[in-house]
């Protein structure tokens, strides 16, 4: 981080490849360079503004499908779009060719994203572990080359794909999923008297890095269970001063430029998506029983890691308590072992009453959104989580430091913008609960 990462950039190069293998130089044309991930899709985007006397449209021409190769230097280093990690035209938008110069708009994303539309989970997928599943998805079904993480989880699951798409199939599983760092799973008791005991979900994204599946009970600890490794440190520390930035100063690069709240408190909508309190009714049809299990997330996120300091959720306790969702499922036994017996379905030990415990996590941990502007910072990725410090306002002054607006992110959207001397990361944060530290710090 030896420049200004505002105004610090290269294209070391920038080439569009035709259909019939030819590269095109593009590092002369290029008016900005915007790049997107979100940790709720699993294929990045990204969009190049062009000015050219060349028209790359119509004489390259671009058709969709071109490769772009890119090599982009900053101050925290080099980006590289380039082999397995190059991007892909999709779209072509807001071409004007008025002033004798052709200006467009490129839009590309990854390679996978056309895969998920022309491939399919056509076949059985046997009792195993659900990150055995997932892995074998993105490989076998997706094949993508890209680097794999996929954190290992508690539970195993058999299931037929159904002609489904691998996207669709992946998120599906993540509801389904239960990680391996949770204290407490499953449920216990049967009848009304039923309850479903801990957290579960995991979100499957591609930034960067490659492609990850990770449980949100890891996300928020920063736990990397599948590099076997614990790293409670937040990646990165930035800090709204309020002051006006001054131009070339090296610590202005871990400095918040502008910052607003898009998502504080929204009890109406927790509410509705039982977030703090659903009941879950499982029929089985092979015992032709029925059993309703109760689900309490202020009691069962009580020991869980989180990223602020409350030990618990601060609800009115009438709404935290009294189900606001109510869930229904039917046992499926129809996937039959080579044997030809019936297999033993995770669901005959309420194991569909996971989808339960995933909505209320997911929805708790989309609490909090928080927007920030920061100088351009390639090193941050969706997944990572960072430190942000606000201070404390008092008489129109601020005298410490906010207490409850600062503290642990975890990085949910991302779009980092290349033009001459605006060079700016935008983030969208999100966390589940409110405090400086949480109980791990």
């Amino acid at each position: 981080m030896a420049a200004d990462a505002v105004s610090t950039i290269l294209y070391r190069r920038a080439s569009i490849i035709s259909l019939k293998g030819e590269a095109f130089d593009l590092s002369e044309n290029i008016i900005e360079f915007d790049y997107y991930e979100d940790i709720l899709k699993q294929a990045v985007t990204a969009k190049i503004k062009v000015m050219s006397s060349f028209s790359y449209v119509n004489q390259l021409p671009i058709r969709g499908g071109e490769k772009v190769e890119m090599i982009i230097e900053t101050a925290f280093g080099e980006t590289v779009f380039e082999g397995d990690n190059a991007l892909y035209v999709y779209k072509v938008s807001d071409i004007n060719t008025e002033r004798m110069v052709e200006e467009c708009t490129i839009h590309l994303t990854s390679l996978e994203h056309f895969s998920n539309q022309s491939t399919r989970c056509m076949k059985k997928y046997n009792f195993q572990g659900i990150g055995e599943h997932v892995e074998d998805i993105l490989k076998n079904t997706l094949g993508t080359k890209k680097n794999i993480k996929v954190e290992p989880t508690a539970n195993s699951y058999t299931f037929i794909g159904n002609s489904k798409k691998p996207f669709y199939t992946l998120t599906w599983l993540g509801s389904k999923s239960i990680s391996q760092v949770t204290d407490k799973s499953g449920v216990s008791g049967e009848g009304k008297e039923g309850l479903n005991k801990g957290t579960a979900g995991f979100l499957c994204y591609e930034n960067y890095d490659g492609y990850h599946f990770r449980s949100i009970d890891s996300l928020v600890a920063n736990t990397q269970v599948q590099d076997g490794k614990s790293d409670l440190e937040p990646k990165f520390s930035y800090t709204y001063t309020g002051k006006v930035i001054e131009a070339a100063k090296l610590k202005n690069n871990v400095t918040i430029m502008r910052y607003n709240f898009e998502k504080n408190i929204d009890l109406r909508g927790a509410l509705r998506v039982g977030m703090y309190c659903n009941q879950f009714y499982y029929y089985n049809t092979r015992n032709n029983e029925l059993s309703l299990y109760n689900y309490k997330l202020k009691d069962e996120i009580k020991n869980a890691t989180k990223l602020g300091n409350e030990e618990s959720i601060t609800v009115n306790s009438d709404f935290a308590s009294v189900p606001t969702r109510t869930m229904f499922r039917t046992s499926d036994h129809g996937t039959l072992n080579p044997s030809g017996a019936l297999t033993e379905s995770q669901s005959d030990s309420g194991g569909d009453a996971i989808l339960a415990k995933s909505v209320s996590r997911i929805n708790l941990l989309f609490t909090q959104a928080l927007n920030i502007l920061v100088p351009l910072n390639i090193k941050l990725k969706v997944g990572d989580f960072i430190y942000c410090e606000f201070p404390l306002i008092e008489g129109g002054q601020s005298s410490d430091v906010d207490d409850q607006m600062s503290g642990n992110y975890v990085i949910r959207e991302l779009h980092h913008h290349f033009s001459p001397n605006q060079n700016t990361t935008s983030l969208k944060l999100m966390r589940d609960s409110y405090g400086l530290y949480g109980q791990n710090q």
